[in-house]
């Protein structure tokens, strides 16, 4: 018995180190209804982006070769552009944007297209399907991010660099707020980046930057995930089933934090973004 304890814990701390020191998976970004073409960019500009693929991927050529290329498409499309808007998922980080937040994307565009700006809009995805990147995903999020947040503030580097007067916005919901401030902290010294995100969890207590709007309260119902009233969304969820999306195809387990709910109907939302986007952007 004593053996099969001692079997049981060296495969627990195997593990555990296999699970600290994993490599980290480079996220994806890539354009919303985007049609997949050629690239058209200078060959300063694609020796850039094959060098900084070069540095996240290294001998992995499949990889190295996709991430150039996704940059490249965005870099293609981004050129010319007033606004890149970069959105980071809540929950695990997956390539897609939900109908609340899809509602507030679409508010940020109205007010940018009214300010007389043109905007392209991206998704940055970082974690792909498949149980390990998924692991992976958990625990960058309980440390904040500390590996995972470096591509992406290196693409916007990139992408700030070699086009001219571009301006980036980064959005992120719950997680991906986080995952978002981590981005702006990186790019503390790019000045033409900026972030809106809403309803970033209470353990969370990063520095905001000015060029950032946090939202944590829809204007309605205020959020219990953010205030850290445990004790409300337990009794939220007591009694709760698992819930059936059918356009996901799977059962959806979730816990219910009331107020962690934003669209750009919402009072707490609309305004405070409004404000955000004239204040930094209208002209004279």
């Amino acid at each position: 018995m004593s053996s099969i304890i001692l079997v049981g814990i060296i495969v627990l701390f195997r593990a555990g180190v296999w699970l600290v020191s994993s490599p980290v998976p480079v996220g994806e970004l890539s354009i919303v209804d985007g049609i997949q073409g050629a690239v058209d960019a200078p060959e300063d500009v694609i020796d850039d982006a094959s060098n900084l693929g070069l540095q996240l991927f290294g001998s992995n050529n499949a990889e190295c070769e996709k991430f150039v290329n996704d940059l490249l498409q965005v870099y293609s499309e981004a050129e010319g552009t007033n606004f890149l808007l970069i959105f980071n998922s809540g929950g695990l980080g997956r390539n897609e944007i939900g109908p609340e937040w899809g509602s507030i994307v679409e508010g940020i565009e109205e007010e940018l297209e009214r300010l007389g700006y043109s905007t392209l809009l991206v998704i940055y995805a970082r974690t792909s399907e498949g149980l390990w990147d998924s692991v992976v995903e958990v625990r960058e999020a309980i440390r904040f991010y500390p590996s995972k947040a470096r591509p992406l503030a290196s693409e916007i580097d990139f992408l700030t660099e070699h086009i001219e007067d571009i301006a980036v916005i980064l959005m992120g919901e719950s997680g991906g707020g986080i995952f978002s401030n981590e981005v702006m902290e990186l790019l503390e010294a790019n000045p033409r980046v900026y972030s809106i995100q809403t309803g970033i969890p209470f353990a969370y207590h990063g520095v905001v930057s000015d060029r950032s709007l946090v939202i944590d309260d829809n204007g309605i119902t205020p959020d219990t995930l953010s205030s850290g009233e445990l004790w409300v969304i337990f009794r939220a969820n007591l009694g709760r089933l698992p819930t059936y999306r059918p356009e996901e195809g799977h059962l959806f387990f979730y816990i219910r934090a009331p107020g962690h709910i934003y669209t750009w109907d919402h009072p707490g939302v609309n305004s405070e973004v409004s404000s955000f986007l004239r204040d930094h952007f209208a002209s004279e």
